[in-house]
């Protein structure tokens, strides 16, 4: 088989450097260029075949969702996984993306792994792994699984209401950053729409209400592995620049952050 190879564009070097060294690092045997913008992207494209694109969107000159519209239109890589890896999580953008035809979509700043599961996904299983890639992906499978037995059951981090089109959901929260937030709401009370608007009420502990954070839900999931899952997980994306909202959220977090100490 020949060899994997992917493509990594973004104006910033730094960035660039530091997709190149995630990917390296866990996949050793692919091949990996790098652009400085998109019309540089462009310029590899058509010299190279690529297996996977991963791209900024915010560049001088041709931008990120200029290149994926190019991309599309070619023969070669009309089907090729392309991966937006930007700031901008706005409702819009995503849309605009996806209508372009983006396979995935990443926000920064973003962990190592949360990269190397989007490797993984796209064409990770399209090539025998080497016996360094295994070594490391058992070292990961021993650490998670060691991890895991140590700790206790994570319990909810706070509790909210989550405001959509079809309704108020009571719900607990999993996850929660500056940019997004993952809630769990019970499948009997209903299902959000994918990209629909949201608003998030997220509640102290006293009981008040700490912010009402604006959205749009941007992933669904199931608890657990069968149709019947009683929860499901939602994810919202912010788009909230409010100041005042965003230092009332951060000192919440900041709260959560010194309770599992």
């Amino acid at each position: 088989m020949s060899q994997i190879k992917v493509l990594i564009v973004d104006d910033a070097r730094f960035i660039r450097d530091h997709v190149s060294r995630i990917v390296r690092e866990h996949f050793p045997e692919y091949h990996i260029d790098s652009a400085e913008d998109g019309e540089a992207g462009r310029n590899l494209m058509t010299q190279e075949s690529y297996d996977l694109i991963l791209c900024d969107w915010e560049m001088p000159g041709m931008s990120g969702l200029e290149l994926l519209q190019w991309s599309r239109q070619q023969s070669n890589y009309a089907d090729i996984p392309f991966v937006m890896i930007t700031s901008r999580g706005e409702r819009d953008y995503v849309l605009k993306a996806i209508q372009a035809g983006v396979n995935d979509y990443m926000g920064k700043p973003f962990e190592d792994l949360q990269l190397v599961e989007k490797v993984k996904k796209y064409i990770g299983k399209r090539v025998e792994t080497s016996a360094d890639s295994r070594r490391k992906a058992a070292q990961m499978l021993a650490a998670g699984k060691t991890a895991a037995a140590a700790k206790k059951p994570k319990k909810p981090k706070g509790l909210a209401q989550l405001r959509v089109s079809s309704g108020v959901f009571r719900c607990a929260i999993k996850d929660i950053t500056l940019q997004t937030v993952q809630v769990m709401v019970k499948r009997e009370d209903g299902i959000p729409q994918l990209l629909e608007q949201a608003v998030v009420d997220i509640e102290q502990a006293s009981g008040g209400s700490v912010a009402q954070m604006n959205g749009f839900v941007s992933g669904l999931q199931a608890n657990e592995k069968t149709a019947q899952t009683t929860f499901i997980g939602v994810d919202v994306q912010f788009v909230d620049n409010d100041p005042e909202k965003l230092e009332i959220l951060t000192s919440y977090i900041s709260s959560l952050g010194k309770k599992s100490k």
